[in-house]
């Protein structure tokens, strides 16, 4: 039997990595959404919507920088997934106990789902290399 290269990804990261950027499409096809809403529909608020596409957009590029320093191997991106799957869980939770199972699931699975792996023995190995 051979050893496992040291240098191979695991596949938990990459299951980890895919995650964490399908929430940064996700954000971004929902700030998207928020420009159609200012250019073809009227907004609650502009200023609000402004802020809001913003907000989102910014999430969206720090999700994006946070999957591919977890494909790298990076040791910081596991903090920054970590506090953003907490905030999905906090958001789901309101949803799932009044009854919205579907907007309740859509955030609260892939956050388990990234949760679960990043403290997956492999995942903790590959994010704490020293070489890179």
């Amino acid at each position: 039997m051979t050893a496992p290269d040291p240098d191979a990804r695991p596949r938990a990261v990459s299951i980890l990595t895919g995650v964490v950027l399908l929430e940064a499409l996700a954000l971004a096809g929902a700030a998207l959404r928020l420009v159609r809403t200012l250019l073809f529909e009227a907004p609650l608020t502009v200023g609000g919507t402004v802020f809001l596409t913003a907000v989102f957009l910014g999430g969206a590029l720090w999700l994006w920088r946070v999957g591919r320093a977890l494909w790298r191997g990076y040791r910081w991106p596991r903090a920054a997934a970590l506090v953003v799957q907490l905030f999905l869980l906090v958001l789901a939770l309101p949803l799932l106990q009044s009854g919205q199972w579907t907007a309740g699931l859509v955030p609260a699975v892939p956050a388990v789902v990234v949760l679960v792996l990043l403290f997956r023995p492999g995942v903790l190995a590959w994010t704490s290399r020293t070489v890179r």
